[in-house]
């Protein structure tokens, strides 16, 4: 079986997991983006049955717990086995809890969980914790409400409560404290307005306890290090391109008097109107804010219910953008088009050799060699074609993204008359993005249900071949569009966690978002808007315009790596 650790492992990558051990030698292991797992050491002559009941509290368990292990033969003696969270037997999970997360304690009002956050950045999602000490990642509401003071992203060090109506038993059970709580970092205190005359500043605070609030603005003080373009504009409004994220910069310099925006001093208060925030930096109870909240939460309750160990049933239509007449981004001599067939050859080897995942391609480059597997530098070419019947050679850009998302659901069509689960299907284009140079790293977006039409058009102007005369217009109605984005958000994630298991750099901000935004207006990209694939979703390898993310795309190192983070993230995708 396949999972992300075996498919980086094989990319020459490893991330070290945050682990704790218990008395008798067994630990408990917790990486980034997965849910923690005891290893426990079978006895000698022990076998499934046996381990199971040891290890679970109950043997009818052993076969979840063999194919949790790589559906292996007898437990080898001495070598630890694998126990998932959600199996291990109530009482030795809450000693992992406690043995991994050694400042939580049980108290009168429920379970007290500090966020650790061991990999910085985000720390333990509202989701995860409600998994873990609930059983179920559909309470996180529940988590919320008890904790109102605090953002969807509750940063390293804050206590949080985890009400006792909703915990696990065993967590319930677990005798109450009464010791004083260890000392918690808590946010900073609201900053002081600047210089110049500002209404007062609220206490209400951001997520991350960066930003203090007036009546029409949010305060800012910079940190050492840190530049307007990428620490403000960037983070807080979410604009990446660069004429956008030059023009933003310069309207905030000037409703903060700033000279100079590259000799800011340290702690000085930059101001961002509200009306330039995205919806998460808003102050808490603003409608923009409640609103994006509320939309969350929704999405948050679709669940995947397809489970395929190592994708067994899944089928991957893979998608390279671009092409032909089309080369997409050019920096230097490096064409869009051509980095991104090569990533998509890659992810597509890696598929087949090993999972089990079915992969169909959209597009093809009959001239490449495989001599060009093994180098750095690519020969740019126009050569690619689309594969419709018969190829369309790419020479029109409209035309070709139009037939993209016609083929894809052409062969989603085709898969259903096998009568295959149009949830086991998954569309993955694959791109490099032209940004501001200040960005880098891996993005991926998924389809806004808001943006989205009742029903795609008539197109016009196409080729005839077979899949343009079978053609009819899909519709979407308002539950599948719902389902497609929560689907594809939840496989954007396992990207995304997959990539940073991996060490590629990713977005630091949302690198998971459902609609591209330039020069003030959103949209969602053509192949993800109309696809009739439920998860679907464009990843954004790399920022051709950052020199770090250029120079390491020139590499056929890092595009091998790229390919095991995004097989690695389909194949987690799947098992969450």
């Amino acid at each position: 079986m396949i999972t992300a650790a075996l498919l980086l492992a094989t990319a020459g990558v490893v991330a070290p997991p945050a682990t704790a051990k218990f008395p008798d030698g067994s630990r408990v292991e917790w990486r980034r983006g997965e849910a923690p797992v005891v290893l426990i050491t079978p006895k000698r002559g022990e076998g499934w049955l046996a381990l199971a009941s040891r290890v679970t509290g109950n043997a009818h368990l052993a076969n979840e717990l063999r194919v949790a292990n790589g559906q292996a033969g007898q437990p080898l003696y001495r070598i630890p086995v694998r126990v998932p969270w959600q199996l291990v037997r109530p009482e030795l999970r809450v000693a992992a809890a406690r043995a991994l997360f050694s400042d939580d304690r049980r108290t009168a009002a429920g379970w007290e969980h500090v966020i650790v956050a061991p990999w910085g950045g985000d720390g333990e999602s509202w989701w995860e914790l409600a998994e873990w000490f609930t059983g179920d990642g559909a309470n996180y509401p529940r988590l919320r409400e008890a904790n109102p003071d605090l953002g969807l992203f509750p940063p390293k060090g804050v206590r949080i409560v985890i009400p006792a109506s909703v915990l696990r038993a065993e967590f319930r059970a677990a005798g109450i404290e009464t010791r004083a709580a260890a000392p918690v970092a808590t946010p900073a205190p609201p900053a002081k307005p600047g210089p110049r005359p500002t209404a007062p500043v609220a206490a209400a605070r951001s997520a991350e306890g960066a930003l203090a609030y007036g009546e029409e603005e949010a305060v800012y003080r910079l940190r050492p290090g840190e530049a307007l373009y990428s620490a403000v504009v960037v983070r807080f409004t979410g604009q990446l391109h660069a004429s956008d994220v030059n023009a933003t910069a310069a309207e905030i310099a000037r409703r903060s008097l700033i000279g100079d925006v590259a000799a800011i001093p340290v702690g000085y208060p930059v101001r961002i109107p509200f009306d330039m925030l995205l919806p998460e930096y808003l102050p808490p109870g603003h409608p923009r804010r409640v609103a994006w909240e509320k939309e969350r939460e929704q999405l948050a309750g679709i669940k995947r219910i397809i489970r395929a160990a190592n994708l067994d049933g899944i089928h991957i239509i893979l998608d390279a953008g671009h092409g032909g007449a089309d080369t997409g981004a050019i920096a230097g001599q490096a064409w869009e088009s051509t980095y991104a067939y090569d990533v998509m050859v890659r992810v597509k080897r890696v598929l087949e050799q090993q999972t089990r995942a079915t992969v169909w391609t959209t597009i093809q480059d009959p001239e490449r060699t495989s001599r060009e597997a093994e180098e750095d530098v690519l020969p740019a070419r126009r050569s690619q074609r689309l594969l419709v019947d018969p190829p369309y050679g790419l020479g029109d850009p409209v035309v070709g993204v139009t037939l993209r998302w016609i083929l894809g659901d052409s062969i989603l069509a085709r898969l259903q008359r096998r009568k295959v689960d149009s949830e086991r299907v998954v569309f993955v284009s694959i791109h490099a993005d032209s940004l501001h140079p200040s960005v880098r790293g891996l993005m991926v977006y998924v389809p806004a249900r808001s943006l989205r039409p009742t029903r795609a058009p008539w197109p016009e102007g196409l080729p005839d071949c077979r899949e343009v005369r079978s053609f009819r217009p899909p519709s979407f109605p308002a539950r599948f569009r719902s389902r497609s984005e929560a689907l594809s958000g939840q496989l954007g994630e396992a990207l995304v966690h997959a990539a940073r298991i991996a060490g590629v750099a990713v977005h630091a901000y949302e690198p998971v978002r459902s609609s591209v935004m330039r020069g003030g207006s959103r949209w969602v990209p053509a192949v993800l808007r109309y696809s009739s694939v439920p998860s679907a979703v464009l990843v954004e390898i790399c920022n051709l315009n950052n020199e770090q993310d250029h120079a390491l795309l020139l590499t056929r190192r890092f595009r091998e790596q790229l390919a095991h983070a995004i097989a690695a993230g389909l194949a987690e995708g799947f098992t969450r």
